[in-house]
């Protein structure tokens, strides 16, 4: 007799190009397709920068309620247990504070887990404003409280939310694209990718990928760059968009190039010799797994997030302390000084090992099966 597959309905409100989005077609893309039946839901329409064909490409069912977000306030809790009770799965796997919240209110027999991948009352606060943001977190971390199966993204994540949470929590570190976000061949490659791209082939090439907002702090990047003694050998590239857009443009000078939201981000850094992150908090940051990945040197902020990718392997990454324009400039000197055109295959093969999409898939499968045993 046929054994009967686990049907899981994953539940987010667009799939938009980012984080969340990859790591979700990531999940679903390395499934054991005997065990299990998936579709995923979205709750309002796709925007420009959409990845729903990516999904269906690949030969995954997405469904939509389409509801505009004063729509879904208004309706959605009823349209959506409407639709989950017609689908039928036994488990919903929820992500995005929307998600997050309705299903944990809907009484519906199937299991519910849900991936937190920020600190509530850091993010909120920062994207939303001290009073909306707050309000936004709190609701979080009751829909939290209401669900067994709350999977955080880091360990560093967990230890933050056990001090605030009751039950039991799980991780599940986020994962790679290991086959798209991978180094190039040789320096022939990397060079002949920056000629594709306009990226000059004379210069240090330093990069950052994200938003532009706070808790990311490209500002601090951008004047610590503009304070090294690089006399015209360096350029650095921005890559992503937020509401430090227009403040980044005014900081820039002709050695920094911000190009808003590309499509091709493993290219650039494929193309790329370091890569730096500012960030204030993370979950696990997924570009910062993406540009190692690619062979890329890593200048990272000290966090615990970024420490928890190598642990005792630091010997991959410079640090600098939060802020620390001088601390930034300094190591951002020393790269250029000791500059050669190696790609750093050992970070690259020792991110695909230890966080794969297949490995974090494998993870996430222990816990749907935990959950219907």
């Amino acid at each position: 007799m046929k054994e009967k597959k686990t049907k899981i309905l994953y539940v987010v409100s667009t799939l938009r190009q980012s984080g969340p989005t990859n790591q979700l077609q990531g999940i679903i893309s390395n499934l054991d397709k005997s065990k299990y039946e998936v579709q995923v839901l979205t709750l309002s329409p796709e925007p420009k920068n959409t990845r729903l064909n990516d999904f269906i490409h690949i030969g995954i069912e997405v469904e939509s309620l389409n509801l505009s977000r004063l729509k879904f306030q208004l309706k959605g809790k009823q349209i959506l247990k409407k639709y989950i009770d017609g689908y039928n799965p036994d488990i919903v796997h929820t992500s995005g504070v929307r998600a997050d919240i309705v299903v944990s209110k809907l009484n519906v027999p199937s299991k519910h887990c849900m991936t937190i991948r920020n600190y509530a009352y850091e993010d909120y606060i920062a994207k939303f404003g001290s009073i909306v943001g707050k309000i936004a977190a709190e609701s979080n971390i009751k829909a939290m409280k209401r669900c067994n199966y709350v999977i955080c993204c880091s360990e560093s994540l967990k230890g933050m939310y056990m001090k605030i949470l009751p039950q039991n929590l799980y991780v599940v570190q986020n994962g790679v694209d290991t086959k798209k976000f991978s180094p190039a061949d040789d320096i022939g490659s990397k060079y002949s990718l920056r000629n594709s791209l306009s990226l000059p082939s004379d210069k240090v090439v330093f990069t950052v990928v994200g938003s532009l907002i706070k808790r990311k702090d490209p500002i601090t990047i951008i004047k610590a760059f503009k304070a090294t003694n690089i006399e015209n050998r360096a350029v650095l590239i921005l890559l992503g968009d937020g509401d430090l857009m227009d403040q980044c443009a005014n900081e820039a000078d002709d050695s920094i190039l911000i190009k808003g939201n590309v499509a091709c981000v493993d290219d650039f850094l494929k193309a790329s010799d370091i890569y730096i992150s500012a960030s204030e908090s993370e979950g696990l940051p997924n570009s910062v797994l993406e540009a190692g990945r690619c062979g890329v040197n890593l200048i990272l902020s000290d966090i615990p997030q970024h420490r928890e990718v190598f642990e005792n392997n630091l010997e991959y990454v410079s640090l600098f302390n939060i802020g620390n324009i001088e601390e930034l400039m300094e190591l951002m000197n020393n790269e250029i000084l000791k500059f050669s055109n190696e790609i750093n295959y050992d970070l690259a093969n020792y991110l695909e090992e230890n966080f794969s999409n297949e490995v974090m898939s494998q993870k996430y499968q222990k816990i749907y099966d935990l959950m219907i045993s």
